[in-house]
């Protein structure tokens, strides 16, 4: 009997090596649970191994749509202008942007919409969260459009007010207000700051600028559905009656309550700047050509 028991022990620990060596990749959560599997380096290969692992860390894939930096001591298409010098450092932006929009935009209306506390930081949040299917609102850049959100009915059907759409238009524009040209120069001259702001906030080794590429396609595929939009309130808030509405990113859903003749003109504002964002036979967007 002991000896059919060791010989039934011994077949079972010859088919668990042979699953070790055939699954070794799983055969640490079956047998190692408390330790860790060491793999001995041999001698000689210690800093050849050390120094590719600390390659792979330091080094971060590279952008797919750089950002190319040149000077911008002044502006070609408005000579009465001289631009403020371009912050080195995170806190000093909003100082920087308080100034410089002061000088692109012209109804103070429009500015007073702008949150300028940490403008930067809330900024790179807001448009990392636009294809998500929320958005904080302690990442708002800027104020919240007033009065609250606006339903009529329609027939026996709850839908979204033709009054709004107005809600937005000052927003729409505040879009509108910076020519693309000048728009793109500030974006690109503050850059640096959007990018560390990005890695502080998330992955080191990624690149805001194809984070925001992204973000314009998500918003430019928003579906653009016959009006009046149905509505249904449900618990706290209104959902989309139309669950393929209702599954879309926290931004398309922003565009769809402004109205279809706002998204239209916040869309076409996007496909103009994510033209200048992105790459062109294989140079960079330049602010000198435009």
């Amino acid at each position: 009997m002991k000896q059919k028991s060791f010989a039934l022990i011994l077949f079972v620990v010859v088919i668990t090596l042979a699953a070790g060596w055939l699954f070794y990749d799983n055969i640490e959560k079956y047998f190692f649970a408390s330790g860790e599997i060491s793999v001995q380096i041999p001698a000689g290969n210690n800093e050849i191994a050390d120094e590719k692992e600390g390659l792979q860390e330091r080094i971060p894939m590279p952008p797919r749509h750089p950002v190319l930096q040149t000077e911008t001591s002044s502006v070609v298409d408005e000579p009465q202008l001289i631009e403020p010098p371009l912050p080195a450092f995170l806190e000093e932006a909003d100082a920087y942007l308080d100034e410089r929009l002061q000088q692109l935009i012209a109804d103070r209306n429009l500015l007073a919409l702008v949150n300028l506390n940490y403008f930067i930081q809330k900024l790179v949040l807001f448009i990392d969260n636009l294809p998500e299917k929320s958005i904080p609102r302690l990442h708002l850049p800027i104020t919240p459009p007033k009065p609250g959100f606006i339903t009529s009915m329609n027939g026996d059907q709850q839908v979204i007010g033709p009054r709004n759409s107005g809600r937005y238009s000052a927003y729409v524009r505040l879009v509108e207000a910076i020519p693309d040209a000048p728009l793109l120069r500030l974006y690109r001259g503050l850059y640096p700051l959007f990018q560390q702001a990005y890695r502080e906030a998330g992955d080191p080794n990624a690149h805001f600028n194809d984070r925001l590429i992204q973000v314009i396609d998500n918003l430019l595929e928003t579906p653009e559905p016959q009006e009046p939009i149905r509505v249904i309130y449900h618990v706290s808030r209104y959902k989309y009656a139309d669950e393929l509405l209702e599954a879309g990113s926290a931004g398309q859903k922003i565009l769809l309550r402004m109205g279809v003749e706002n998204t239209r003109r916040v869309k076409d504002k996007l496909q103009r700047l994510r033209e200048g964002l992105i790459r062109k036979d294989g140079v960079g967007f330049s602010m000198n050509s435009g």
